[in-house]
């Protein structure tokens, strides 16, 4: 381009010219113009070209309907083709694509039609726009307009009032094509043929043989690595990888070495710095793992980052401008199969092509027009320190497995990475055991927790200042505890413990994390639909101070702590799954409702990273000895509830590979509701009162109970605090159930909500019947139900902590903070379960030695206070009635007497109120 030419030579006026001039040279002048035969693109059709240019804004071709409402316009807008079309004076659609033309290579561009739809295709790139308009198709009536429009259109001919303003092009078009068949060129201005000297100069066939036949471009990419129109794909191999065929060709051993998590080598830059604008890299791995990093260097917005995700490769680039990120995955399963992958990846200036085993799998660009990779850091291979804290790392854990034949190159010099730590190159630290040959490494296999009390302990997790976990996880059930670990107690109020914590549960299928670093918690939902699928799921957790994500099956979440410390200070056991049975000596934060809940984890769990450092479960399982842990993960698929599965009327719901029998409302306990449920009788001056050990506090409750009563009033339940007015408390009231939680704190520095919230529900229980209640807060929104009738409630206040040191039922003893005492209950209570705990039965078995009690267990026939009148001058007198705007007077009676004054009480004047036996 941009040869001296006389101006003569710009004109295509000779017939011969017209008819041929398949190839193109236009100069950007003004005026410049070519006018090619009608594109018949109404409904549907493909028109196709390459261009090479160095211009970021031109006119490339437009056509319309003759200055009503459709046209299409394909221009050259920053440096990228953007095109804009419409239909029946619809709303223009427009769209632009990412790579960047404006280089000065050759870049195939097609358009194709498809009605309302079209599709633009730059090399690799695809995007398609669809206008909203009432007309399917096009109408055509202008000829195809390339590189400009003729001077002699007027502007009101042009549908486009904007188009005749755009800049010329100014470059080369070759090989116009609509469909299959080469367009009349009828005439044009200020462009001149190329056919002549394209092959020698400006051919557009990546190393292949260049010719020209009848106007047309062809390519023969005979003795190339490639094929294509335009030896543009690169030719697949079933042979061995790129790298090392390389080195075999020049005589030399493989250079291989085994990683096993711990493992890995750097090779330190700072004497000869990566400034280059073209690199490649080539590598061998073979691997039973699905996650681990390969390699690593650069730092800041300047780095590339090549791992193994989920047995897929991810590469991550950088060049200062934002980051370029490619997923490579396999036809057929994954690359973690144990069997040797070769990977080449080659960047030059801002593209970015890969290819694995051979196969080109993608290409892609860098964003804006930063070029430079630049690196006086660290080549890191297999691994490093702090794998999670490398910028780009979408992985937290190190490489398992083999690696061979590492090696990258630049136009300015080559590094044989593996080669030279096999020979202990001085600028080659090797961290760990590192063994120059492949061995087998085995594959983390996966564990289940079997049951809801399985759990595993691991060693304390030092992340004060940075952190990183990564597991994968696969389950059926919604609830469940993952990871749970805390610190020692701080601050001086035993009433109010606090110790940093860090936790990740399962609540509804949502995953969540739950972390205090002691400047307050955040509970953060981490997925956004449910996890309780079935299907594997990974999850990684990363942290540097007060900032980090959580990542859920590679979408991630940011997440920052409140301000103040930066420290996450955990001092005591990491639990897996689950906590222990005994957990008086754990601090378990409110905020962690699976906790409070005693709501182990049931389903798999596999590849536990910490800190990059792998956990080999199954191994930790069988030195701990844990019960209900199992090895490997299978999902049955057979229905495990059947009829007589939950016995004595339990109902039965399918779990991960278990069944659970919900035995609410049977009488009945055990995982199949086989064992009697202990009961208790009242008679209105009994209690059974819970004295817990030591404070509790709960955002999370869930409380069931059976009750008999004859009596419309009396306390069934209630947890009660020495030091606040919180209450959850059950009652019958007017032969309704009454819930009333009372979250209002009476120290300085609660923070306060509006008040009681209370439900009821139901209607004449006092019926001596059984009936079967269940409550269920979380946080703020309660669920009260008996016998199946369900309601709901919603708690206004900001205070969601419920405080509590004791259980109490039948009478309420704790009473300094409650102004009005509910009724004393007469009655029977049944199946009491707070939170998983089944007090009564405990208290019974002797299994809690913190019960205190005058109730009688088992079915008692209640005569409460019994009095005998023996002559009809027998009277008892009582102080008076407090009966003004209501009361409820409850009592039982037998005689063998008609007639009789059972009782009176006067008031003012003629009020008065009485009870007699008139007649039987």
């Amino acid at each position: 381009m941009g040869r001296c030419r006389d101006e003569a030579s710009w004109l295509l006026l000779l017939a011969g010219l017209v008819l041929t001039a398949k190839a193109l040279e236009y100069e950007g002048v003004p005026g410049q113009w070519t006018r090619y035969g009608q594109w018949d693109a109404k409904a549907t059709g493909e028109l196709s070209f390459i261009l090479k240019t160095n211009i970021s804004k031109a006119l490339v071709l437009y056509l319309d309907d003759g200055g009503n409402c459709d046209f299409l316009e394909l221009l050259i807008a920053d440096g990228r083709v953007h095109m804009r079309f419409t239909i029946h004076c619809a709303e223009p659609a427009s769209l632009h694509t990412e790579t960047r033309i404006n280089d000065l290579r050759w870049h195939r561009v097609l358009l194709s039609r498809n009605h309302r739809e079209t599709r633009l295709v730059v090399d690799n790139e695809e995007k398609v726009a669809e206008v909203k308009s009432k007309r399917k198709e096009m109408v055509v009536v202008s000829d195809l307009y390339v590189g400009g429009i003729s001077p002699d259109v007027r502007l009101s001919a042009l549908t486009s009032s904007t188009v005749k303003y755009e800049p010329p092009f100014h470059g080369l078009i070759a090989n116009l094509k609509l469909g299959e068949a080469l367009p009349l060129l009828l005439d044009g201005q200020a462009v001149h043929s190329d056919l002549e000297y394209i092959c020698a100069i400006h051919s557009p066939c990546n190393k292949g043989v260049c010719s020209v036949s009848q106007g047309e471009v062809l390519c023969d990419c005979i003795n190339t690595s490639y094929r294509g129109r335009y030896c543009h794909e690169a030719v697949q191999k079933e042979v061995e990888g790129l790298a090392h065929m390389m080195l075999n060709r020049q005589g030399q051993e493989e250079s291989v070495a085994t990683f096993k998590g711990n493992e890995f080598f750097s090779y330190n830059l700072s004497l000869t710095p990566i400034q280059s604008s073209l690199d490649e890299i080539t590598l061998s791995f073979r691997t039973l793992q699905r996650h681990g990093l390969l390699l690593h260097t650069g730092r800041s917005a300047d780095y590339v980052n090549l791992s193994l995700r989920n047995g897929a490769l991810w590469l991550v680039i950088n060049l200062g401008s934002g980051a370029f990120e490619a997923l490579v995955e396999p036809t057929k399963g994954n690359f973690n199969d144990n069997v040797w992958h070769d990977v080449q990846v080659t960047r030059n200036l801002r593209q970015v092509t890969i290819l694995v085993d051979g196969i080109l799998t993608t290409t892609g660009y860098t964003q804006e027009d930063y070029t430079m990779l630049g690196s006086d850091d660290l080549f890191y291979i297999g691994g490093s320190l702090n794998t999670a804290d490398l910028p780009g790392s979408s992985v937290s854990n190190n490489f398992l497995g083999c690696l061979k034949d590492v090696v990258y190159k630049n136009n300015e010099f080559r590094l044989e990475l593996s080669r030279l730590a096999e020979q202990r190159d001085p600028k080659i630290s090797i961290h760990g055991d590192l063994i120059f040959s492949c061995e087998d490494v085995e594959a983390l296999e996966p564990i289940t927790f079997d049951t809801p009390s399985a759990f595993l302990t691991l060693p304390r997790w030092n992340a004060k200042k940075t952190g990183a976990i990564s597991f994968d996880f696969r389950t059926t059930e919604p609830m469940g505890l993952l990871l749970f670990s805390h610190g020692s107690l701080q601050g001086a109020m035993p009433d109010k413990p606090r110790a940093d914590f860090f936790a990740i549960e399962l609540l509804d299928g949502f995953l969540f994390l739950v972390m205090d670093m002691g400047s307050g918690s955040i509970k953060m939902k981490a997925s956004n639909k449910r996890l309780d699928d079935g299907e594997w799921c990974r999850v990684d957790f990363q942290r540097r101070g007060r900032n980090g994500f959580i990542s859920v099956n590679s979408q991630s979440i940011p997440f920052a702590a409140n301000e103040g410390s930066e420290i996450l200070d955990l001092d005591g056991e990491m639990y897996l799954g689950g906590l222990p049975e005994d957990r008086q000596a754990l601090m378990l934060p409110p905020e962690v409702w699976t906790a409070s809940l005693s709501l182990g984890y049931v389903g798999c769990m596999r590849d536990l990273f910490i800190d990059g450092q792998s956990r080999n479960l199954w191994k930790l399982a069988e030195v701990q000895s844990a019960t209900g842990v199992s090895s490997f993960c299978t999902r049955e698929t057979h229905i495990r509830c059947a009829r007589d599965t939950c016995a004595n009327g339990g109902h039965c719901r399918e779990g991960w590979n278990r069944h659970i029998c919900e035995c609410n409302g049977t009488g009945y306990l055990g995982p199949s509701c086989e064992k009697e449920a202990t009961m208790v009788s009242y008679d209105g001056s009994m209690y059974l009162k819970v004295l817990l050990p030591r404070t509790l506090h709960t955002e999370a409750e869930d409380m069931s109970l059976r009750f008999m009563s004859l009596r419309a009033f009396g306390l069934l339940v209630a947890t009660t605090s020495q030091q606040s007015a919180d209450t959850l408390r059950l009652e019958l009231d007017g032969g309704r159930v009454k819930l009333t939680v009372n979250l209002d704190c009476i120290r300085i520095d609660c923070n306060l909500s509006k008040g009681p919230e209370v439900l009821l529900v139901g209607e004449k229980l006092n019926d001596n019947e059984w009936h079967t209640v269940k409550v269920v807060r979380r946080g703020k929104n309660l669920l009260l139900s008996v016998d199946n009738v369900t309601v709901e409630g919603h708690m206004t206040g900001a205070h969601t902590r419920l405080e509590f040191n004791n259980i109490e039922t039948g009478i309420m003893t704790e009473r300094r903070f409650i102004s009005v005492m509910p009724s004393n209950f007469i009655g029977h209570l049944q199946a009491l379960s707070f939170n998983g705990m089944l007090y009564v039965d405990q208290c019974k078995n002797g299994d809690i030695s913190y019960c205190e009690l005058n109730a009688r267990f088992g079915m008692r026939h209640i005569v409460a206070n019994p009095v005998t009148f023996t002559a009809q001058a027998s009277y008892l007198a009582f102080s008076t009635l407090q009966a003004y705007a209501s009361m409820h007077l409850f009592f039982q009676f037998k005689t063998t007497s008609p007639d009789g004054l059972i009782l009176y009480n006067s008031g003012d004047g003629s009020d008065f109120i009485v009870v007699e036996l008139v007649k039987g």
